[in-house]
């Protein structure tokens, strides 16, 4: 039955919300977290290749992940983007709440909207629906470590 004409009546969860954006959408993310008004609606964020801190702010599109206690994941390229490795370990060092983050090997900017579909697909089925088997790939002993196509895994989270 849709309500107001709405295929999504009675079929979206509002009690968990997950929030993606790649490139200036990444930093997008970043933005509505800290959104004082929205913010706390969401219950995980994939930022994919966010525009490096320094160019966002001269594209006057600034973002500061300090202070964010949602569960965040970070991937990017590790060569071909516009944030570093640098880049994404400065988010890392900001980000207060459960976060994750990796470099994809032989990717680009472009194809970080696909490369990380697996690990994007477990980090939002963890957070949303609580799937524990999906969470596994986010605990010490990941096989993400392992995975020869990433690199500088870093896991800030308790699984």
């Amino acid at each position: 039955m849709k309500q107001n004409g709405s295929l999504f009546y009675h079929k979206a969860d509002t009690a968990h919300i997950g929030i993606s954006g790649h490139s200036q959408g990444g930093v997008g993310v970043f933005n509505a977290l800290k959104d004082e008004t929205y913010g706390k609606l969401y219950t995980c964020a994939v930022s994919l290749s966010p525009t490096e801190m320094e160019l966002a702010e001269a594209l006057h599109i600034p973002y500061n992940p300090e202070g964010i206690n949602t569960p965040v994941m970070v991937i990017a390229s590790e060569e071909h983007d516009v944030i570093t490795k640098e880049g994404v370990e400065k988010i890392n060092s900001l980000l207060e709440g459960p976060h994750v983050s990796a470099l994809r090997i032989n990717g680009d900017h472009g194809k970080m909207l696909y490369e990380g579909d697996g690990y994007v697909t477990a980090w939002l089925m963890y957070w949303l629906k609580e799937d524990k088997e999906a969470g596994s790939l986010f605990s010490a002993d990941s096989e993400w470590y392992n995975n020869p196509l990433w690199k500088e895994v870093n896991m800030h989270v308790s699984i």
